[in-house]
């Protein structure tokens, strides 16, 4: 009889099939098989109950470390990007960004946003980020160094995890029993200008017959990769610049209508000193002559600065033969500087009265201003994280025998934001009123005396903004679990479990930037708000004869919210019942067929919830005037315009529910070859979204008009107002097939591995009653994504070739109405690397990602933009060199 069979029957006949959590240091824990041997039991992500065998009626994806380190990859954030499951990538701090996001990295399982995946770090909730208002946690703060596996739950598991285990969950495994001294250094050099990534660790541990502790400390640093060593500003169709120029435009009304009555308006700006101003063109073209527009791209960073520390140790200790205290302690420590072009005064629109002596046209100008003069917005954000966790774990000889846990989890993160050089606008309109200040060189200064001026100007109305965040966790939980019955071939186990956490959460902006007074930044969605969590829950698992697994879970949760609206204080209480049942049969020994359903829920988060009201500047393509005026402004008429556009949170919000199937085999066709086929479906209702800008001007378009759109008396839009509602419902659907293959031949041992993601549908609504619009295979949603990783070893040489894959993607043009954007090609990247075990017990590995250096595909058709790619997807760093050393004392 092989071993399945063994750890199958191990289930049934086991003399402590107890169950414990999830988490993966609570001790070891063994069954009996029918001959009497131990078992251990392995706790896998998706259950809280021991399992005797990996697979389960559940998907679940493992990462060993040795996967991780022949990924290529040089963080975990990357690693899980790189991943089939994340199907149309996920997010990557980029400059630009606010509340501490350029800072941040997060997975977006099956396509969908961060906050609907739950990230575990040894099957504990990781810290939210501030920009999620805690609802997604940062995988860019784990070290590489210190991950044992990673286990990726392909399904929602609400009924077991609680809240936000929607679209999956990723449950990060730590290196445990550690014994000696082991230090580390790893380079990454791409062929671009920047990005030189540099790590350090060094991990040491110590183990004895009561316990163990194991430590270990990373350091990260990454340089800033600038935008215009990136993007094609040389091409001659690149076309994204800014009617926010250094040199100031203003647009009059000069007093004439066109056909249709409608009025006529005029630009001017100094062309002699645009000529002379960096990064600055001057535009003539019919009604826009002389705007001075400006390449912002030319000094901004697309990847920042980064220096993180982190801190990690676990240890345990046996109190007695039964009872054991265990405990985790982490701190991560990180600071990164973006930077975004010099600001343009756009929050309140600066004017000209027609009677200032420096009007050059003699009548009232609108004003486009941007402070390049003192330099661009340089934000620095430090995010410090700490977590704590102890628990006494013990077995009581009662019955079948009683596992119980005690465990008490304290987290606490902090995000703190500098934004220089934004400015405030009711400085710069006093300024200007003054008449102290020629702005158009009226008086035909040179261009060194009129920039000076300029930097004195700016100088006086620069402001730095500030951001602070804190989200802080306190969790209490127990849980207790046994076989409960035994009879043969039934056996049912079952484990029980109650949780309470208490959450306080706040994000505020210095009260000039909340003011909605000062441009070049964001402000004013302050959050000020508790929750508390009560939970309960309850798993069985029934093994029956013909090798017929059953589990099922139910959980329920109860969150009680409370928050500072501005006015008041306001709550909401939120409650849910979730089930989920699954089973697993085997039919024969190496074929093990299964399927899950389950349903799930999410509570909306504080933000969501209790955000004051915050500006923020939304690209759309404003179809209603462009098409209105046959593209009179071609500047305007790109779909990368920014529009002022006003979110806040909302008090009424209800949760999300919705459900998750998943049905598949798993073949273990030999003992070197096994194959997987699932298949997914995943649906939500009630999904809490805010109306985006493109879909307001839809929605203006079919009603005629629209309240949430405010116009200028040019007819362009001037304001956009947007709220979080529940107005949204989605339903994803797809295919994922893995296959692995191990070789033994004279010349080394080879494996094979696979993976592909499908997705069929991505069917999402953005308002009630409203069909679905399906965005599988369009452009950014492509509907394959998969990888392929070739591993050889012999002796002290090893060698691994990994092939990342993208698959092809529609451009869109027909359904979102457009003629600009490309189609996408498939990607391909390859990442390879050889490795040496050396006699002096160490190991030296050197190699290369982006093999071929494959470009990354860009959006439009025909000309070049900025950020025209989606670095959430591709690598836009080219051919990458790396090298990593590895010593053990």
């Amino acid at each position: 009889m092989n071993s399945l069979t063994l750890t199958a029957k191990a289930v049934r006949v086991g003399l402590i099939a107890a169950a414990t959590s999830s988490i993966a240091f609570s001790g070891v824990a063994f069954a009996a098989d029918e001959n009497g041997e131990k078992v251990e039991r392995i706790e896998v992500t998706g259950s809280r109950i021991k399992q005797v065998d990996m697979e389960t009626a559940s998907p679940v994806t493992v990462l060993t470390a040795a996967d991780i380190q022949m990924s290529g990859e040089a963080t975990v954030a990357d690693v899980l990007n790189n991943s089939s499951v994340n199907s149309f990538g996920s997010h990557r701090g980029t400059s630009g960004l606010g509340s501490g996001a350029s800072a941040t990295s997060s997975i977006q399982m099956r396509g969908l946003p961060s906050h609907y995946t739950l990230v575990l770090l040894d099957g504990r909730r990781m810290p939210g980020t501030s920009a999620s208002s805690g609802a997604a946690a940062d995988t860019s703060r784990i070290p590489m160094a210190i991950v044992e596996r990673i286990e990726i739950l392909r399904e929602g598991a609400s009924a077991v995890y609680g809240s936000d285990a929607v679209a999956g969950v990723i449950n990060i495994i730590t290196k445990k029993n550690f014994e000696g001294l082991t230090f580390a250094y790893d380079a990454s050099l791409p062929e671009e200008k920047g990005g030189d990534e540099h790590r350090f660790n060094v991990t040491t541990g110590y183990s004895s017959e009561k316990g163990n502790i194991t430590l270990s400390y990373e350091y990260y640093n990454a340089q800033a990769v600038m935008d215009r060593d990136i993007w094609k500003f040389d091409d001659p169709t690149y076309g994204a610049f800014s009617s926010f120029g250094a040199v100031p435009t203003g647009k009059y009304d000069t007093g004439t209508v066109d056909a249709d009555g409608d009025p006529i308006f005029a630009n001017y700006s100094n062309s002699a000193i645009c000529a002379q101003a960096p990064n600055s063109v001057d535009y003539t073209d019919g009604q826009n002559n002389g705007q001075c527009l400006y390449n912002h791209g030319m000094v901004t960073k697309l990847f920042g600065n980064v220096v993180q520390n982190s801190v990690l140790s676990n240890f345990n200790y046996s109190l007695t033969d039964d009872i054991q205290f265990r405990g985790r302690a982490s701190a991560s420590m990180s600071e990164t500087d973006t930077r975004y072009a010099g600001t343009p005064v756009s929050t309140n629109v600066p004017t000209m009265s027609a009677s200032h002596q420096y009007n050059p046209v003699g009548k009232d100008l609108d004003l486009s201003l941007r402070s390049a003069f003192i330099g661009a917005r340089d934000t620095h954000t430090e995010i410090n994280s700490i977590d704590f966790l102890g628990g006494i774990i013990g077995y009581a000889d009662l019955g079948n025998g009683l596992d119980w846990e005690i465990n008490a989890q304290h987290s606490r993160s902090s995000t703190n934001v500098w934004n220089t050089n934004l400015i405030n606008d009711d400085i710069v309109q006093n300024l200007i009123d003054s008449e102290q200040y020629d702005i158009f060189n009226t008086t035909g200064m040179s261009y060194g005396d009129w920039d000076a001026m300029m930097t004195d100007f700016y100088g006086q109305a620069a402001h730095t903004g500030t951001y602070q965040a804190q989200f802080i966790s306190s969790q209490v939980d127990v849980l207790a679990s046994t076989l409960l019955l035994d009879s043969g071939d039934f056996s049912l186990a079952g484990v029980v479990g109650t949780e309470f956490e208490r959450v306080d959460y706040t994000q505020f902006s210095d009260p000039q930037s909340a003011s909605g007074k000062v441009s070049g930044g964001s402000g004013g969605d302050d959050v000020n708000a508790t929750r508390d969590r009560t939970s309960a829950y309850v798993e069985l698992q029934a093994s029956l004869p013909f090798n017929i697994d059953v589990n099922a879970a139910v959980r329920y949760d109860k969150y009680e919210q409370e928050g500072d609206v501005g006015a008041q204080f306001v709550n909401g209480t939120f409650d849910s019942t979730t089930p989920q049942v699954g089973i697993a049969w085997r039919p024969v020994d190496s074929l093990l067929v299964r399927a899950s359903w389950g349903e799930s829920f999410r509570a909306p988060n504080m933000g969501e919830m209790f955000a004051t009201q915050a500006l923020s500047f939304e690209s759309a393509l404003d179809t209603v005037w462009c098409d209105a005026n046959n593209n009179a402004d071609p500047v305007y008429c790109r779909p990368q315009q920014q529009h002022k556009t006003w979110f806040g949170g909302n008090p009424d919000l209800k949760p999300e529910e919705g459900e998750s199937f998943t049905t598949g085999i798993v073949w273990n066709a030999t003992d070197e070859l096994s194959v997987e086929v699932s298949y997914y479906d995943l649906t939500l209702d009630n999904q809490i979204a805010s109306t985006s800008l493109t879909r307001l001007l839809k929605d203006e378009v079919d009603n005629g008009s629209s309240t949430a759109i405010v116009r200028g008396p040019d007819g362009k839009i001037d304001t956009a107002y947007s709220f979080d509602q529940n107005m949204a419902s989605l339903e994803t659907s797809g295919i994922d097939f893995k296959a692995a293959y191990f070789l033994e031949t004279g010349m080394g041992d080879w494996t094979f591995k696979a993976e592909l993601g499908y997705v069929d549908e991505y069917a999402q609504t953005s308002a009630a009653g409203e069909e679905p619009f399906d965005y599988a295979g369009l452009q950014d949603y492509p509907k394959y994504r998969g990888n392929v990783n070739i591993n050889w070893a012999q002796g002290d040489w090893s060698a691994a070739w990994t092939t990342y894959y993208v698959g092809s993607q529609y451009s869109g043009n027909e359904e979102y109405g457009y003629d600009f954007l490309a189609a996408v090609s498939p990607y391909y990247k390859h990442n390879v690397q050889v490795s040496y075990v050396h006699p002096w017990n160490g190991k030296l590995t050197l190699g290369v990602n982006n093999l071929t250096s494959e470009d990354a595909p860009t959006w439009y058709d025909g000309f070049v933009d900025y950020r025209d790619v989606k670095t959430d997807l591709y690598d836009v760093m080219g051919r990458t060199v790396f090298l990593r050393l590895e010593q053990t004392f």
